[in-house]
Formats: structure tokens, C-alpha cells, sequence
């Protein structure tokens, strides 16, 4: 599909021809899928082994699994605190979190966002884009690197001014047929002085050719783009991001040869040779390989003359270089985990290893670590996603809350890591906040009570506190009545 065509009106002048970025981070795909295979010579009398064991995506997974496993909880709060006996602020901010996680939950949000996780280690950056409509409500959509194109304000790399996406809606060899859904968002400026985001779509064939236009100069009444921009890693200014598969690959390159090549000689010298010395040319024709098998095995007559006797013998092969790979294949390996901050956790790496609480903490430390600054660029963006969307609310009254989006409220998204001490001086720490009612038992329950019905849950904690105060009602009435507990007049 010739991409060039659509971007040339948008980007030409700006970022220049993207299709090399756009093939690179195919490639980069391509490779996380374990399309690893490499040029061999063709005028070998065997077929060479191609032993792809694809480690990058191992890697990729854990860590992605790792920081995101546990769905982020989002925690709204709001900025006022209630009088002494009123919880009015505190029911709004219930209310607004409760709608928020609606959200979350129709756009299954979790399993996006773990996926979305993957996408931005492989390309190096990924898109949340927000679509809102009184009737269908919010939507929440994630693009890979190599479908959308963000032009930023040329003093401020954080303020977007345009977003082009490009969606090749089939897979079609044939120009004509093939359908291209462009998508541009653009902030543009009125006569008044603000600003507001109006949206362009269109459908193209694969020559670039326009086929209709769903969407022109279209008033979205919002004064912000709609897509938040998350990438990975990169410096001061940096607009790409950095692939994870780009940095992996050199070493994943030569795991994948080493190994193939040990295959290859273990076959070549793992069956010993049989070696025949002054035989007669036709008992070697007559020789037949098989459990059991009898050799005739006669002397060739001109050798038999000079005094000299037949002998078959095997020779078997020994490996030399047995340690010297397994230190070469054990340091590549690790050199991969150790790039992305990833603990080797394999039984064979754990030998001798302490496997307490404590050690394995310390163990995880370097991936928390890395998760955590990965997470200074993630939170961010998804405090601003959730702030767009409750802008979105207000704007289309999605769900008729246009009123619940208005209470002034703040966001915390709390991050919960796969170690059980975390997990443990979390949960305690949370429980210290419902103690001092700082936090809901509402709040408490949804972020750890996993997917049991909350309001059913606190409804049977209200009936059983109120059998045992009327229990304890009960015996002390009794007690009285007996005179077991005198009173004095």
C-alpha cells in the first residue's frame, strides 16, 4: 500500500518520508513474532540446521506481565474535605469512581492496556485514543508505532498540534481494492483565540485515491486532541521512543546461530565411523549395517602379499568445545535478561540460590526498579486519559453524568507489582486508611476483593454487625435481670 500518497499532504516537510520508519518497526514485529531465520550458503552438500528459540518475546512478555498483570486502581479522591459527621464530597467521589470504572470495564481496559504494554517495547511508542458519543459512549483504543503519525508544537514536544492515523482495513494484493482509513485530528486556532479539535476521515484505495469522506473539518467541541502519546524510554526531546526488540536482537541473532550450530556438529559427530583398511573392494559392497549382522570381511589380495591382514575398525568422535559453548550460549543468554532488567528465574539459574521472601525480592529488585521508571511515563498519560475522558462526559453528556464528571476531584493510580510482600504491605497500608476513614471499605473491597459483588458483600457486614449488637443487647439485659450485675442506687 502505498502510504506515501496520504502522508505527503500531512506530513511532507515535517517528518519527511515515514515509510522507513514504518518498515523498521514492522521489522521490529516481525521479529518479536519469530521471524528470525538468516541467509545461509546454498552450495552446501547439507541442509543447515535454523534453530530459532525466541527469548525477545519471553522477555518482552515478563516484563509487560510483570508491571501490568495486576490491573492499575485507579483512585479517585475529591480535592475537599467533608464536615465532621458528612460524607457528601466522599459519595461524589465514589460516584465519579464508580463511573470511571465502567468505562474501564466496557472498553475492557485491562487486557488493552497489558497488550498496549508489548506494543510500545516493539515499536518504541503507542497511541490511547478516546472516542465519545451520548449514545455509545466512551471508547478507549490503543494503535501500535506504525499507525499513527503526531505532529508536536515545534518549542514543546508535550503539546500535540496533529495526529494522522492510517488503518489498512484489508489485506488485499491489488491496489484498487485495497482500503486505507485515514484518520487526522488538529488542533486549530479560532478568530477568538481558542482552541478546538476538528476531526478529517477518510477511505482510500491503495494508489491513494480518495474513495469517500466520512468526516470534514468536523467540530468535535473539544479544546484537546483526544489521543495521549506514551513512548518508551528515550532522552530530552525524543519523539520515537526506543524498541526493546532493537536492542535484544544482536544477541538473540547469535543465540539463535550458536545454537543452530551446535545442532548441526552434534549431528555431524555424534555417530561414530567405521574405518576399513586393506579390504577387498567387493566385501566392502557386501557389508550390511544391522543388529547382528555378520561381516565378511576379506583382505584385498595385492595387501595380502606384502604380509598385510584386513582390519575394520570405529572410530568415534569426543566434543572438545563442550564448556567453552555452554559459557558462550549461558553469557548471551543472560546478557538479554540483564538488558531489560529481567531476572533469569530458570530452575537451572535458581540452583544454590535461598528461595525466601526476601531473596526473591532482592532477586525482582532491578525489573521494579525499571517498571517503576517506565511507569514515571505510563502514569502520567494515563492520569491525563482519565482526565480527558470525564472532559468527554461533560462535553456529549455520555451516560447523562455530564454532572458526576463536573465534581473537582483528584486521580491515583496506584501500582501493584506480582510479589507477595508488596502485595501484603499494601493491603495493610490501605486497611490502616479505612481505620482512620480516610478510605472507604467500598474503595478497599473493589481494589482487593477481586470480583465479589461489593454492595452485597457490605449490606451482609451491616446485618451480621447488627445480630451481634443485638446479641450482646440481649445478655446484658439478661445479666441485669438476674441481678448478676448489681445495681447500685
Amino acid at each position: 500500500m502505498d502510504y506515501n500518497e496520504l502522508l505527503k499532504a500531512e506530513l511532507e516537510g515535517v517528518y519527511g518520508d515515514q515509510l522507513q520508519r514504518v518498515s523498521e518497526i514492522n521489522r521490529m514485529y516481525a521479529i518479536y513474532s519469530g521471524g528470525q531465520k538468516w541467509s545461509v550458503l546454498s552450495d552446501l552438500d547439507y541442509v543447515p540446521t535454523q534453530k530459532v528459540t525466541n527469548y525477545i518475546k519471553k522477555i518482552v512478555n515478563t516484563r509487560a506481565r510483570f508491571m501490568f498483570g495486576k490491573e492499575p486502581y485507579f483512585d479517585i479522591r475529591s480535592i475537599y474535605e467533608d464536615e465532621k459527621g458528612s460524607t457528601t464530597y466522599q459519595d461524589q467521589a465514589q460516584e465519579k469512581e464508580d463511573l470511571l470504572h465502567k468505562i474501564l470495564d466496557d472498553n475492557k481496559f485491562h487486557a488493552k492496556l497489558l497488550k498496549a504494554r508489548k506494543d510500545c517495547s516493539i515499536g518504541g511508542k503507542v497511541a490511547i485514543k478516546l472516542w465519545g458519543h451520548k449514545e455509545q459512549g466512551v471508547r478507549i483504543i490503543f494503535s501500535p508505532a506504525q499507525e499513527f503519525f503526531p505532529q508536536y508544537n515545534i518549542d514543546d514536544v508535550d503539546q500535540l498540534e496533529k495526529v494522522v492515523f492510517l488503518y489498512a482495513m484489508n489485506n488485499e494484493q491489488e491496489a484498487e481494492n485495497q482500503r486505507i482509513k485515514k484518520q487526522v485530528w488538529e488542533l486549530v486556532t479560532s478568530e477568538a483565540g481558542k482552541s478546538r479539535c476538528i476531526l478529517n476521515e477518510s477511505t482510500h484505495n491503495g494508489k491513494g485515491e480518495t474513495l469517500s469522506v466520512e468526516y470534514q473539518d468536523y467540530n468535535t467541541e473539544l479544546d484537546f486532541i483526544p489521543v495521549i502519546i506514551i513512548q518508551n524510554g528515550g532522552l530530552t526531546g525524543e519523539t520515537e521512543g526506543v524498541s526493546d526488540v532493537a536492542e535484544l536482537w544482536p544477541n538473540q541473532d547469535a543465540y539463535n546461530k550458536l545454537t543452530s550450530d551446535d545442532i548441526d556438529a552434534l549431528k555431524f559427530q555424534m555417530f561414530g565411523q567405521d574405518v576399513v583398511t586393506d579390504a577387498d573392494e567387493q566385501s566392502l559392497k557386501d557389508i550390511k549395517i544391522a543388529p547382528g549382522a555378520m561381516i565378511d570381511l576379506q583382505t584385498d589380495v595385492r595387501q595380502g602379499s606384502e604380509g598385510r591382514q584386513a582390519r575394520m575398525e570405529r572410530l568415534e568422535s569426543g566434543f572438545s568445545y563442550k564448556a567453552k559453548f555452554e559459557d558462550t550460549i549461558g553469557r548471551i543468554k543472560n546478557d538479554m535478561y540483564d538488558l531489560m532488567d529481567v531476572p533469569n528465574v530458570s530452575l537451572e539459574e535458581l540452583k544454590g540460590v535461598i528461595q525466601s521472601g526476601k531473596s526473591m525480592k532482592a532477586l525482582y529488585w532491578g525489573l521494579k526498579a525499571v517498571c517503576e521508571e517506565d511507569f514515571s511515563e505510563w502514569g502520567p498519560a494515563l492520569r491525563q486519559m482519565v482526565e480527558y475522558i470525564f472532559k468527554m462526559v461533560d462535553a456529549y453528556n455520555v451516560y447523562g453524568a455530564r454532572q458526576i464528571a463536573g465534581y473537582e476531584t483528584t486521580t491515583n493510580i496506584e501500582l501493584t507489582f506480582p510479589l507477595q510482600e508488596d502485595e501484603d504491605i499494601e493491603k495493610g497500608i490501605d486497611m490502616q486508611e479505612v481505620v482512620a476513614e480516610v478510605r472507604s471499605r467500598s474503595s478497599y473491597m473493589k481494589k482487593w476483593g477481586g470480583d465479589i459483588d461489593i454492595d452485597t458483600e457490605l449490606e451482609q457486614i451491616q446485618r451480621e454487625k447488627a445480630m451481634l449488637q443485638d446479641s450482646y443487647t440481649q445478655d446484658l439485659n439478661l445479666d441485669i435481670g438476674e441481678g448478676i450485675v448489681p445495681l447500685e442506687e
